[in-house]
């Protein structure tokens, strides 16, 4: 292959493109449970405006990190990694250094951006930016790297909801009566403690992929408990099923949309499991297999979105399980970049 071509490649391994499907799934999971609330005073069409902003945001940082991290670990990679770009001197640290933190202007520009109308956004994309740093520090250190690693992903969730949801002080438009009825209106419904679930579901998964990540280069068999790793992994059946918390429960009303949960839950498992089992053959397999997965916990979760959800587009509110698509889409993209790019 021309030197060329080589280094883009390399440019797609360092920034591990195989997994920004799953960033975007992430994101648009707790975009779209912002709609679930009666009374959500912002129209959906003004809310997929601030959305391309947001998808530019998560994206830069996600790649900030990953840059961060080929930079930092370049000891390292010297010596288990020469094949990589920096090592092999394709790319100099520098540069990799240089691109990270224009990746991180690149964020911090698009949260700025959406902070008159939603203060929380800055606020939630500085702590994103900020857990990477801490994450990049420590994850060669300690196995305690695992929980900024999982806040990262928790974080996207809060990005995409409070995007759109009012907060009281934030300059959308609304009178102070109803913003405190938005307000009102999302711990009626138990919103925060539905995102709350969902961000515990994600970070478990999260830190059980990182956790066995940590050994995929060592030989041998994992030094914990594997069923501590199937606890962390599965955790989010229960987290992301939190429509038998809603105060207007849609699944208890009809059996038939019990099909829809079903259809959610069992790509999960049947993806999990499987690779799971894999995990006795080849750790980093497994590693790239659960990333992809990350898409699959979050469709988990569609079936009561889909259920519970108005945006008012008649269309869209009449065929809301074509929003499953979503991450399932995502998933397959991120399956089919793994053939172009390593996810690890």
């Amino acid at each position: 292959m021309n030197s060329i071509g080589q280094r883009l490649l390399d440019l797609l391994a360092i920034g591990r493109v195989a997994n920004l499907p799953t960033v975007w799934s992430n994101t648009l999971a707790g975009f779209l449970l912002a709609w679930t609330i009666d009374g959500q005073e912002m129209p959906f069409s003004a809310g997929l405006q601030l959305l391309p902003f947001l998808l530019i945001g998560v994206t830069s940082t996600y790649l900030f990190g990953t840059f961060l991290n080929d930079w930092k670990d370049v000891d390292f990679d010297n010596e288990h990694r020469p094949e990589r770009a920096i090592p092999s001197g394709r790319w100099s640290r520098g540069m990799i250094g240089w691109m990270a933190a224009g990746f991180a202007l690149g964020a911090l520009a698009c949260f700025l951006s959406l902070g008159p109308r939603q203060p929380l956004v800055p606020i939630l994309g500085a702590a994103l930016l900020a857990t990477i740093v801490i994450y990049t520090a420590l994850h060669k250190r300690t196995p305690f790297a695992i929980v900024p690693m999982g806040l990262c992903r928790s974080l996207l969730y809060l990005l995409g909801y409070f995007v759109v949801v009012v907060t009281p002080g934030s300059d959308s438009g609304l009178t102070p009566g109803r913003a405190a009825t938005s307000t009102l209106n999302l711990l009626q419904d138990n919103m925060l403690v539905i995102l709350a679930l969902m961000a515990l579901g994600i970070f478990t998964y999260v830190a059980g992929l990182t956790l066995a990540a940590r050994y995929e280069n060592r030989p041998g068999q994992l030094p914990f408990p594997k069923v501590f790793l199937w606890f962390l992994i599965f955790l989010s059946i229960l987290t992301h099923t939190w429509w038998w918390i809603w105060q207007r429960p849609p699944f208890l009303e009809g059996w038939h949309l019990a099909i829809p949960a079903l259809l959610c839950v069992l790509p999960f498992c049947a993806w999990t499991v499987r690779g799971l089992f894999v995990l006795k053959k080849s750790i980093p397999d497994f590693v790239s297999r659960a990333l992809a997965g990350l898409c699959l916990v979050d469709l988990l979760a569609f079936a009561g979105i889909a259920a519970t959800i108005r945006t008012g587009w008649n269309t869209l509110d009449a065929s809301p399980l074509y929003l499953t698509l979503i991450p399932l889409s995502c998933f397959l993209f991120s399956l089919l970049l793994q053939r172009l790019a390593p996810a690890t």
